[in-house]
C-alpha cells in the first residue's frame, strides 16, 4: 500500500508538470514565432509563471473527485460519508505537501507504515483505500 500512494503521488505530480511543461513550450513558441522580440521576452517568463501556477493548482485540486492517478492504482481517497474530498478538502490535503519540511512531517506516517493515514487525513477524516 505505501508503494503504491507514493506512486500515485509521484504519478500525480508527473502529470501536472507534463501538462504545464507542454503548455509553457507551445505558448514559448507561438510568442518568440509570432510577437516582436522585445514583447516575446517580457511574456515568455509570464507564460511560465502562469504554467506553474496552473500546475500548483492543479497538484491542489488532484484528490477534489478522488484522485487520478489514484483511480489508475486502484485507490480511493474518500470522506468519512464515503463521497470524494472535494475542491476544499483536496487543497487541505494537499497544501502542506508544498510546503517544505512540513510536507516530511505530513508524510512521515506513510514512509513508517504504509497504511497509516497522514496527518491532515486524520484532521479532515480524509481515508486511502482500494477500491473494488
Amino acid at each position: 500500500m505505501r508503494r503504491m500512494r507514493l506512486l500515485a503521488l509521484f504519478l500525480d505530480v508527473l502529470v501536472c508538470a507534463l501538462a504545464a511543461d507542454a503548455a509553457g513550450l507551445a505558448l514559448t513558441f507561438v510568442a518568440w514565432r509570432f510577437l516582436p522580440r522585445e514583447t516575446a521576452l517580457r511574456a515568455i517568463p509570464i507564460l511560465w509563471a502562469a504554467c506553474g501556477l496552473a500546475a500548483v493548482g492543479a497538484f491542489l485540486l488532484r484528490d477534489r473527485r478522488g484522485g487520478r492517478a489514484r483511480r489508475w492504482l486502484a485507490l480511493e481517497a474518500r470522506r468519512p460519508d464515503g463521497r470524494p474530498p472535494g475542491a476544499w478538502g483536496s487543497v487541505r490535503r494537499n497544501l502542506p505537501l508544498l510546503i517544505p519540511f512540513w510536507n516530511l512531517y505530513d508524510a512521515w506516517p506513510i514512509y513508517s507504515d504504509g497504511k497509516a493515514p497522514r496527518r491532515c487525513d486524520r484532521r479532515t477524516g480524509i481515508r486511502i483505500s482500494h477500491s473494488d
